[in-house]
């Protein structure tokens, strides 16, 4: 009996239903997303030719690709890339996934500084530069410094700034948060560590066994980085300089404390992601 050909849409069925059953979250648009890069077709094609026969070598491909991401293993790092704002980020184990609701950053920047003039912007926790590139590629007129403590992260943000042409404009350094910064700022932002080290064990395991456990763990409180975070910010804005911190599920309380205790910290907002839950918390700097 002669096999039945393996169509694009068949495939994708296939695969939809197999990570259903090992409940992934977004059964479809991951099997979409893993046809794709196997295939090596576009959204388009896959849409206007569904019933396009897979080569063998690439229908090999998607089932190592559905396997493991059967198995919990992101998709970003099966493909290799994440998209972000309006970048196709290298992403892989060596710092966090990029997570849409970290938009929220690079959205409200934006609408702040709407004028394309000259701005510096530091990143502390760069990762693999998702908030700063997102802003340097919207903004030809700025430049940067991303810090790390992390030299497997750095090394990954250098691959996608070299890839978006931002080596001359974005030094990238290894560093403990601030320290050894003497530079002042237009714009400080940061996606830290905000998980409470008791609940890094009950965490998706696409979260728990492949995002770096020190881009998550934050402290016993999920707090840590924040208090270190407003301590610093008077000596790294300029005046009138603005922050944009993400924060976790419950913490938008203590993070406004700490920062409405912070001096000549002013205009503080909360900000909501598109799931409408507090995310961001914004300010300006006015030295008193």
């Amino acid at each position: 009996m002669t096999e039945t050909p393996l169509t694009l849409v068949k495939a994708w069925t296939k695969a939809r239903k197999r990570l259903e059953h090992a409940g992934i979250d977004m059964p479809v648009i991951d099997a979409r997303i893993l046809l794709l890069a196997a295939t090596g077709l576009d959204r388009a094609t896959l849409i206007s030719e569904p019933h396009l026969t897979l080569t063998e070598n690439s229908a090999a491909t998607f089932e190592t690709y559905v396997a493991r991401r059967a198995a919990r293993e992101p998709a970003a790092h099966i493909i290799g890339k994440k998209g972000f704002w309006t970048l196709d980020l290298h992403s892989d184990r060596r710092a966090l996934v990029p997570r849409p609701e970290t938009e929220v950053i690079v959205d409200m920047v934006l609408k702040t500084f709407v004028m394309d003039e000259p701005k510096r912007v530091l990143d502390l926790g760069v990762g693999a530069g998702t908030i700063i590139m997102s802003l340097l590629v919207e903004r030809p007129a700025w430049s940067g410094v991303g810090i790390d403590v992390c030299p497997d992260a750095l090394s990954l943000a250098h691959e996608n700034a070299a890839s978006l042409g931002l080596l001359n404009r974005l030094s990238l350094q290894v560093g403990h948060w601030h320290q050894g910064i003497e530079e002042r700022f237009d714009c400080v932002v940061s996606n830290p560590p905000y998980i409470p080290s008791a609940d890094l064990a009950t965490l998706e395991d696409e979260v728990r066994l492949y995002d770096p456990r020190m881009a998550l763990d934050g402290g016993a409180d999920g707090l840590d980085p924040y208090r270190t975070l407003f301590s610093a910010l008077p000596s790294l804005l300029k005046p009138n300089g603005i922050f944009a911190f993400e924060f976790g599920m419950n913490q938008s309380d203590p993070v406004l404390a700490m920062a409405r205790t912070t001096q000549g910290l002013g205009n503080i907002s909360i900000i909501k992601d598109l799931s409408n839950i507090d995310r961001v918390i914004m300010g300006t700097w006015h030295p008193t």
